[in-house]
């Protein structure tokens, strides 16, 4: 499997579709039958500009009850249906340290504890700490503090999988704009 972090996600969008082209019409206004071939080389390129359709259409799908997969039924052009891709997601509980990302140069604080029955997160990204005292009166003083960003879906594809051709931008996150998480307490301070 290729992977090349440096590629922008309009070049990396490109590089899929010029792999798949062969066999994958490239959807432009996407039609209910190929709004599904759109969002695979949405999904590998990150989603760039002009693939919110593709993006709502995947969420639509697994937020549909019952869940659905996040890839429909992508036509070629002789009608066959293409599925030489491997696409994998899950949901990021807000308790998982990975649904919390910082900006560069920041480190993310992320604790999980339980108060009065009830699961309470505190995530927030600092520039650095310094600790003071010993034992139990150690205080940690963070400086720089602000809120993380938050991410609740994680997807991963592989377009063209065991060829030459191989294409996967790897795992990426997003937000789906759903909430911290129902029962959950967050803080970000």
């Amino acid at each position: 499997m290729k992977q090349n972090p440096v590629l922008s996600t309009v070049a990396v969008a490109a590089l899929v579709f010029g792999a798949a082209s062969s066999r994958v019409p490239l959807a432009r206004a996407a039609e209910p039958y190929d709004i599904d071939c759109k969002l695979i080389l949405c999904l590998a390129g990150g989603f760039p500009v002009g693939c919110t359709d593709a993006f709502n259409h995947m969420i639509d799908r697994i937020t549909s009850t019952p869940p659905k997969s996040p890839i429909g039924t992508c036509l070629m052009n002789d009608g066959t249906p293409y599925d030489d891709y491997d696409a994998e997601y899950g949901w990021l509980p807000v308790t998982s340290r990975e649904a919390f990302s910082c900006p560069e140069g920041k480190t993310l604080y992320h604790e999980v504890g339980i108060d009065d029955r009830q699961t309470g997160v505190r995530a927030f990204c600092y520039k650095s700490s310094t600790t003071y005292g010993f034992g139990d009166g150690r205080t940690t003083v963070y400086v720089g503090k602000s809120a993380p960003e938050y991410y609740d879906l994680r997807t991963h594809i592989t377009v063209e999988p065991g060829t030459d051709a191989a294409y996967s931008p790897g795992w990426q996150r997003w937000r789906t704009g759903g909430t911290y998480g129902g029962f959950v307490r967050v803080i970000t301070d």
